[in-house]
């Protein structure tokens, strides 16, 4: 790229404004979109002087792509795009705008909600939350620049359009298809107090126990394979916990966090700061622009700055007799950024040890599918070194009263019983409890009930709707098979055309596969099979079904 060659690259310190850098930089995206949007990164990290043009210009490249969005699936995707234009730091410096995009962010995902394959009810009232965060925006203060707030205008008004077109399919779908409330919302992050989150007591009771042991505290690992229930239940600590510990949760999969050391650490910082504010706990936010320049010097510096602004929080902690719970959620991604190059992380988890071994006022809490074992292979690195104390808490199948919970009681009032009637412990039986799946199953029924317009489901809908799940969710089956090895794929196919629970004997002599026993071990870990013993079958018939159809 030939900003490359430009004066960004010859001195750190340029002082004034470089002459037409904003329309550089627009004229750079137009032919190297991701190569400018890393050169932008670059300027807010490295040129704070040039920032103001480099704001400047991604702010432009945000307009542009929301312009470009008239229907409901291309405004579906803004969130993802808008998260990659404007940085974190970019984002936030501003709120006179930032409200704005936030509130078009928030659009966003609701847009990408009401194309999901949930009830007809819960897309509708996705619709209603989408209108309703635009009519929350004010164009003409959103931004100084009144050329932009007309530009904001004319994108309300298109996306408002696009929702009412959606909203009136929609009816008219609903008008055909009866009049069910359809409450599931399989695949979806459930909120604090959401009662669709069911159970967990176990975990709850594990976790407590771990938080009890003083000083001794272990590193807590919360694994569990996709979709089973991790972040939904991250989300619920800040209530399932007592009141003297403050869980701050961190979403590793967000890209902009790996920007730089310092962008990384503030992100850290903020959301420390930001519980610690809601509990009533009052402490200056960490000063990012001082954060930053330590990272000029090196990565070190920035650890030191961050660490003194940390030996306040600890301070306040133990005054108050508190705790504070980090959780990483996601953690696989420290190790792929790591491989890449966009993050230190032997540095980072020299801090990690530090803080396990001098700071019992704060506990790491690290979620994700696999276990500490089985990360380093693309780095190098061990992790069982520096994470030695480790307890892991299991999130796997609900147990049969919590599922008959989730099917029967979605929401207060709901009239499970009525609907479902015997198709429950099929239902049940079909997805041996797994929360995703239990979810998508009731919802597809939910949904066939209103297309054949029927009061109550009869054992024979259930088949039906488990090939129509097979079908609507094949992205989550083809994910679980694809990170399966030769050998796994193998044992998974053997038992899935099985009628009965099989022996390790007999999967080693129908597959023909010598290493087997660590492929059945890695798929009862991941709950893909169950182990009895009598031997193994497949966890979730439902999955069963998509393996034979598609393997």
């Amino acid at each position: 790229m030939l900003l490359k060659h430009s004066a960004l690259y010859w001195d750190e310190r340029v002082y004034l404004p470089l002459p037409f850098l904003k329309h550089t930089l627009l004229l750079a995206y137009s032919e190297q979109p991701q190569q400018t949007l890393e050169e932008i990164a670059f300027i807010v990290a490295e040129r704070p002087l040039q920032l103001r043009a480099a704001r400047n210009a991604a702010l432009e490249i945000a307009i542009q792509d929301l312009e470009g969005c008239t229907t409901i699936k291309h405004i579906s995707g803004v969130t993802h795009n808008l998260n990659e234009i404007l940085p974190p730091e970019t984002k936030l410096s501003n709120p006179v705008w930032s409200s704005a995009l936030t509130r078009l962010s928030d659009a966003s995902r609701e847009a990408m909600s009401s194309l999901q394959p949930l009830g007809q009810q819960a897309r509708l009232k996705a619709i209603d939350r989408m209108i309703d965060n635009l009519q929350k925006i004010h164009p003409n203060i959103a931004f100084r620049d009144q050329s932009l707030n007309r530009r904001v205008r004319k994108i309300i008004e298109t996306w408002q359009k696009a929702a009412l077109e959606e909203r009136a399919i929609l009816e008219r779908m609903g008008q055909d298809i009866g009049h069910i409330d359809n409450p599931y919302k399989p695949g979806q992050v459930l909120e604090p107090h959401d009662p669709l989150f069911v159970g967990r007591k176990d975990l709850a009771l594990q976790l407590e126990q771990a938080l009890n042991k003083g000083n001794r505290r272990p590193t807590l690992l919360l694994q569990g394979e996709r979709r089973m229930g991790k972040t939904s239940t991250l989300r619920q600590l800040s209530y399932v916990l007592g009141a003297s510990y403050i869980p701050v949760v961190y979403n590793l999969q967000d890209p902009n966090i790996y920007a730089r050391t310092a962008i990384f650490l503030g992100i850290i910082a903020s959301g420390i700061q930001q519980e610690l504010s809601q509990r009533g706990i009052h402490i200056e936010p960490m000063a990012f622009e001082r954060l930053q320049a330590s990272s000029y010097f090196n990565d070190s510096m920035a650890y030191l700055f961050f660490e003194g602004w940390l030996n306040k929080v600890v301070y306040l902690l133990e005054e108050g007799d508190c705790t504070l719970l980090l959780a990483f959620d996601e953690f696989e991604k420290l190790d792929e950024y790591a491989y890449k190059g966009y993050l230190d992380l032997n540095m980072f988890f020299d801090w990690c040890r530090k803080t396990i071994q001098y700071r019992p006022s704060i506990i790491l809490l690290f979620s994700g599918v696999h276990a500490f074992s089985d990360m380093g292979t693309q780095t190098g690195l061990n992790w069982s070194n520096y994470f030695v104390n480790v307890q892991t808490l299991k999130v796997s199948f609900l147990s049969q009263s919590e599922a008959r919970q989730l099917i029967l009681h979605p929401k207060p009032g709901y009239p499970g019983a009525e609907l479902f009637r015997e198709t429950v412990e099929h239902i049940i039986q079909q997805t041996n409890g797994h929360p995703f799946l239990v979810q998508a199953l009731c919802s597809q029924l939910i949904d066939n009930l209103n297309v054949d317009e029927r009061d109550y489901l009869e054992a024979n809908d259930i088949y039906s709707a488990v090939n129509q799940l097979v079908e609507s969710w094949d992205a989550h089956f083809d994910d679980l098979w694809k990170r399966c090895d030769d050998s796994e794929r193998a044992c998974l196919l053997y038992v899935s055309n099985q009628s009965q629970e099989v022996s390790w004997s007999d999967i080693e002599q129908g597959t023909q596969h010598k290493n087997i026993s660590r492929a059945l071990r890695i798929l009862a870990r991941r709950d893909l099979l169950i182990k009895n013993e009598s031997g193994y079958r497949i966890s979730a018939p439902i999955f069963r079904v998509w393996v034979q159809h598609n393997a």
